[in-house]
């Protein structure tokens, strides 16, 4: 994910093709937390924990920025679908969008982390790396367990994006290419080439992620502390 993050430092190949593979585990966390879905998508209109309602619109929030990044990142592919013969011309309405659905993600990233970090460290301390490492070919059978539900989660990612799409022809998007192109226009040509330009993206997704997480989990220990001299 941080690979995918730093396109300025890895390079837009690496960036791109690293944002195709990365698909992969997104969807598998998805099958695999089917369950939790289908019985909070259940039970939402009914009287349930304030945590896992937020967690529930928190998640689909963070689903559909997905589906925007990926969506706007394969309109201004450069690398990768031009490998296969796919040319899109490029659209600084779609650049913005891509970056700033990008920024927002590494946010709710820092956010989410926070939310479970309890069992990512509980996870870590127990995972054995050399005997736990054969459970990668349950991967295949998982797939073919909820191969329904991997369709499902496709197929509303696909509407998803065709709807998103559909911003590509609205007045908004045109305005935006307008001023966007003004704007390019005022830019100096050529980029300083330093040690600094491979940093500075690194700090960046450090700052936008690490701030969102230090805010959620101190709210969540203030929360914490509160119901305990309550009680």
């Amino acid at each position: 994910m941080i690979l995918v993050l730093i396109p300025q430092t890895t390079g837009i190949p690496i960036h791109e093709w690293a944002s195709f593979m990365i698909l992969l585990p997104f969807f598998l966390h998805l099958v695999i937390n089917w369950n939790w879905i289908a019985s909070n998508s259940a039970a939402f209109l009914k009287r349930q924990a304030n945590k896992t309602r937020f967690d529930y619109v928190f998640n689909w929030l963070m689903y559909f920025l997905m589906i925007i990044v990926t969506v706007s990142g394969i309109v201004i592919s450069e690398s990768a679908l031009p490998f296969f013969g796919i040319h899109f011309e490029p659209d600084g309405f779609w650049s913005k969008i891509h970056d700033i659905s990008a920024t927002l993600f590494m946010a709710f990233l820092g956010i989410h982390i926070a939310l479970h970090w309890k069992w990512i460290v509980t996870a870590i301390r127990k995972l054995k790396f050399k005997s736990d490492l054969h459970h990668l070919i349950e991967i295949k059978s998982i797939m073919l367990r909820y191969s329904r539900q991997l369709l499902l989660i496709i197929f509303v990612s696909t509407i998803l994006s065709f709807i998103i799409w559909f911003l590509d022809y609205s007045q908004w998007a045109d305005g935006f290419r307008i001023s966007s192109d003004v704007h390019n226009d005022e830019k100096p040509n050529g980029i300083r080439k330093s040690w600094m330009k491979y940093i500075l993206p690194l700090l960046k997704v450090t700052i936008i992620t690490i701030i969102p997480a230090l805010i959620t989990g101190g709210i969540m220990r203030l929360k914490k502390r509160i119901r305990s001299t309550s009680a």
